[in-house]
């Protein structure tokens, strides 16, 4: 098996208001990590992107990565007719619109990941498919718990299937304990609830979980049938800042 220096990594940020004590941290965080990946002799070809979400109990939902800051936007892009794109290369660029995300209402980790998922990634038998997901409460804390735990099964085979490495930082929840038991998946439990992750050793933990990646085996192709959508995203409706689900 290959450890091609080859990656695709989509951060999956809970953007909900409790976050924000903690945020220009964590961006100066994943920005060191990002850079420490890029540049140098041992430099990767990576890609990076970002999903920062937030959500309501009344089923609102806002999304952002890189290049498409509506909520609106990701969808059409992802699953219909846009044509904006996904992941960059540029470290000014990733870094420039983590700055600029806004904290605001609840979060939405299942949901948020399942459209991470649903990214145009690089084939997996060439590249690692890598999914960091951060937030500092537990899921049960959540908005639209139980929509989004019916399709836990789904998605932890659609993780599977795809052959993604998740790496899970967050407070201690059945939910994500059941999700790490996905094949080479991690789980950094992390202490306090509602903290904003202040005391996370951010630059520790991203520096481990490069470490990681970087000595995984890649894992052969995924199957050519992947189920997108799983929370039906792909036909929710909304403005740019904001659109309704189920």
């Amino acid at each position: 098996m290959s450890t091609s220096r080859t990656a695709d990594i989509v951060f999956c940020i809970d953007a909900s208001k409790s976050m924000a004590p903690c945020y220009a941290l964590l961006q100066k965080s994943l920005s060191s990590m990002v850079t420490a990946l890029t540049d140098g002799q041992g430099a990767w070809d990576v890609r990076f992107d970002f999903v920062a979400h937030s959500a309501s109990e009344n089923g609102v939902f806002r999304l952002e990565t890189v290049r498409n800051q509506g909520s609106t936007g990701v969808v059409q892009n992802l699953y219909g007719t846009g044509h904006g794109s996904f992941f960059t290369s540029s470290i000014q660029e990733f870094t420039a619109r983590l700055a600029a995300v806004e904290m605001q209402a609840d979060e939405s980790p299942l949901f948020a990941l399942d459209v991470c998922l649903d990214f145009p990634w690089r084939d997996a038998a060439t590249c690692h498919r890598v999914v960091i997901l951060l937030t500092d409460e537990p899921f049960e804390q959540g908005a639209r718990l139980n929509w989004q735990k019916d399709k836990l099964p789904a998605l932890i085979r659609k993780i599977q299937d795809l052959k993604v490495l998740l790496f899970i930082v967050a407070p201690s929840s059945q939910v994500f304990d059941e999700l790490a038991q996905v094949d080479k998946s991690e789980y950094e439990v992390i202490d306090g609830i509602n903290t904003g992750m202040a005391n996370v050793d951010f630059s520790r933990l991203l520096a481990a979980i490069g470490k990681s990646v970087s000595v995984s085996n890649l894992q052969g192709s995924a199957p050519p049938t992947i189920q997108k959508s799983l929370y039906g995203q792909a036909d929710m409706s909304g403005t740019n800042e904001a659109m309704t689900g189920a």
